[in-house]
């Protein structure tokens, strides 16, 4: 596996005299989905926020395909970086499901408009993500669902290495969090990409991610494959105790 993103002896503050994220080190490498775990206010998404180039003044370095995310411009970035933030969309009413999705081309255009071959692969996404059916429908009229889908299908428009995630299933309920995992398989195996989600629920992460980050006050406590975390550890990441039910699969009760 190729390491998409590196992170090495990161630290950031928003005020001197607390540390949000404390000399954090690891890598990221296409074909993982990695879950960042951790409670509310642990630096989930201060981490997010620096590994997206959101957030500046921080020590340390982080390295996207080889090169200092500083070193971006900003279309630069949104050509190699997926990021969906799902909490703040803004869709104008007039657009349908098939311009909201190839607006994910938008970064590649050149002198401003698309391609045939983005026409191409638009049909192809939206066949990948169940939308073909719904593509001249506009995109206040679809369900949660519907939407949630079309949000990922402009995500996989750009073809990206690293797909970054905000905490994408905190609002949803079981059958869209099932459906979101199902879609993340898809880039994954399409385009043996890199997935990285912020995430609080404990046996979401374990069950769909190949491997945590578990942090707790800017540091990270684990990090290693999903299905070895132990009770333990969850107990202090989450300041609480977490108890293992003894049987496969493996699930864990707070």
């Amino acid at each position: 596996m190729n390491d998409v993103c590196i992170v090495e002896n990161l630290s950031f503050s928003y005020s001197p005299s607390k540390r949000i994220i404390d000399r954090l080190s690891f890598k990221i490498s296409n074909g993982e989905i990695v879950g960042i775990l951790g409670k509310n206010g642990s630096g989930k998404t201060t981490l997010i926020n620096l590994m997206t180039g959101f957030l500046k003044n921080y020590s340390g370095s982080i390295t996207i395909k080889g090169k200092d995310i500083e070193d971006y411009s900003l279309k630069e970035r949104a050509r190699v970086v997926s990021y969906i933030q799902q909490s703040r969309l803004s869709i104008p009413d007039y657009y349908s499901v098939e311009d909201f999705v190839l607006e994910g081309r938008r970064p590649f255009r050149k002198f401003g408009f698309y391609t045939e071959k983005d026409y191409e692969l638009l049909e192809k996404v939206l066949e990948q993500c169940s939308l073909g059916s719904y593509k001249t429908q506009h995109i206040n009229e679809i369900s949660g669902g519907e939407l949630q889908r079309c949000v990922f299908a402009k995500a996989l428009m750009k073809q990206c290495d690293l797909f970054i995630f905000d905490e994408p299933t905190s609002a949803m309920d079981i059958k869209y969090q099932k459906e979101f995992f199902e879609l993340l398989s898809i880039a994954k195996q399409e385009l043996n990409a890199a997935i990285v989600l912020s995430i609080h629920d404990i046996n979401l992460s374990i069950k769909y991610c190949d491997r945590l980050i578990v942090l707790n006050s800017g540091k990270i406590l684990y990090d290693g494959k999903s299905k070895f975390v132990t009770k333990e550890i969850l107990s202090a990441a989450f300041d609480t105790l977490v108890s293992e039910e003894c049987t496969a699969p493996l699930h864990f009760y707070y």
